[in-house]
């Protein structure tokens, strides 16, 4: 692993290199480009001037051409011209040479309309060669146009390139050098991240990785830890959750063991006969409970349940499913009331919502004492429709809150107040709001009750 990072490390080192010279050197040769050609300019309105100076002057000893033509070569030799050449237009278009060569002249594009500096490349004996054309407006005389051309590339690319290729060098050896460095210590890394990966994998969920500096490779290992912590938190609570199951399996299955062994060896007597049978029907619908509860949670936590949404009257669904714990509640001398607004026909699945109300008035009944009260709410609100059971109970300690929906902790919790129950119902609750797009919500205060709403959205 080292190795292929090591040489994608040079690789990408190498490519950034020859990437930054091209277009260093393209940059540079627009550069230089511009720069030769502004210079260009500068030395041709110079030789226009003195043009202008000459033709101003008149005839000297010797011919204007003769002189003009020695000008000109003049100009060539100091300015490191291979072609300095120069042509009078007349104000009627007539084009008079200036010079002993028209190589370049004759290439000028609309010499004779010609008004601003044009640059442009010729071709003369097969060489490229660069010019510029510029016109200066004399008095009285027309226009002189000077024409500068030199066959010199403006940037040696040969050279360019050879330096380059000399520079490469050692900067690729700086970058293997830097890139072995790097690769070492993010390799030995990634090292001990693939180690405690495969530590996970193997069953060994406390494996860590020792998080060093604030890189990516850093961020990576932060959140393999959260994640491996997240894993071990999951596996310490379907340990305590099975451990839980069990005991409360257990419990049930030894009391219908004990009785049933007593009646196979007939040692219940005919008075005790109709307690046995309703002790063993308790704890037989208990077993059930817990083992349908079971079931339904696996079911929603696989997503392997579906919804059944139809329109329905919410209020007076929820009126009946009130009614039918009105006995139950009786029996506990609990009164129980309904606080229910009229929301109107929603389009909802009827019997999760009756399971949600189920287990919400089932828990509160089961933690409300005698002449205490159980109130069922339904309102709509701006977060959307709101389901609240309130009991008049002991209430849930603020360190208890945030655990109240998980598996069987309720029940754990507060076994010595109520011990039956299968301890999964707020967690049924919670698993089933979320399905259909809702959340619950607690509100409690120790000595003085409970209220557990589920918000859903309305629809």
């Amino acid at each position: 692993m080292r190795r292929r990072f090591f040489w994608g490390m040079v690789g990408v080192a190498v490519l950034t290199l020859v990437l930054g010279g091209f277009a260093a050197a393209v940059l540079i040769n627009r550069s230089v480009e511009a720069s030769i050609r502004f210079e260009f300019a500068r030395q041709a309105e110079a030789t226009g001037r003195l043009i202008e100076t000459e033709l101003e002057r008149g005839p000297a000893p010797g011919t204007p051409g003769r002189t003009l033509a020695e000008l000109l070569r003049v100009v060539a030799t100091v300015g490191g011209h291979d072609f300095v050449e120069a042509a009078l237009v007349s104000p009627r278009g007539l084009v008079t040479m200036l010079g002993d060569s028209s190589s370049l002249i004759d290439a000028v594009p609309d010499i004779r309309s010609l008004d601003h500096p044009i640059h442009f490349d010729a071709t003369v004996e097969g060489k490229k060669v660069a010019v510029v054309a510029q016109p200066f407006a004399t008095r009285g005389r027309g226009t002189v146009v000077v024409v500068l051309g030199t066959t010199l590339t403006l940037v040696p690319w040969s050279g360019v390139l050879l330096r380059f290729a000399v520079a490469l060098v050692p900067a690729v050896i700086l970058a293997a050098l830097l890139a072995r460095l790097f690769a070492r210590r993010a390799g030995r890394r990634l090292e001990h991240l693939r180690d405690a990966t495969a530590d996970i994998a193997g069953g060994d969920l406390g494996a860590r990785v020792e998080v060093e500096g604030d890189d990516e490779v850093a961020e990576v290992g932060v959140a393999f830890n959260e994640m491996a912590n997240q894993l071990e938190g999951a596996r310490r609570r379907e340990r305590e959750f099975l451990v839980s199951v069990g005991h409360d399996l257990r419990t049930p299955l030894t009391t219908i063991a004990g009785y049933s062994e007593a009646l196979h060896e007939g040692k219940v007597t005919q008075g005790d006969m109709a307690r046995v049978a309703s002790v063993l029907a308790a704890e037989s619908a208990r077993l059930g409970r817990l083992v349908e509860d079971l079931m339904l949670l696996a079911r929603i936590e696989a997503r392997e349940f579906s919804l059944r949404p139809e329109e329905v009257d919410l209020g007076g669904h929820l009126q009946g499913v009130l009614e039918g714990f009105r006995g139950r509640a009786n029996a506990a001398r609990v009164d129980l009331r309904a606080d229910i607004d009229d929301v109107g026909s929603i389009l909802i699945d009827p019997d999760r919502i009756a399971q949600i109300v189920g287990n919400l008035l089932e828990n509160a009944l089961r933690y409300t004492p005698e002449a205490g009260t159980v109130r069922l709410g339904l309102h709509e609100s701006s977060q959307g429709l709101v389901i609240e059971v309130t009991d008049t109970g002991p209430g849930i300690e603020e360190s208890d809150v945030p655990h109240i929906f998980e598996r069987l902790y309720v029940t754990n919790r507060y076994r010595p107040l109520r011990p039956e129950g299968s301890g999964l119902g707020l967690s049924i609750v919670r698993e089933l709001a979320s399905a259909m797009g809702g959340r619950t919500e607690v509100e409690t205060s120790p000595g003085a009750g409970t209220t557990i709403a589920v918000v859903l959205p309305r629809r």
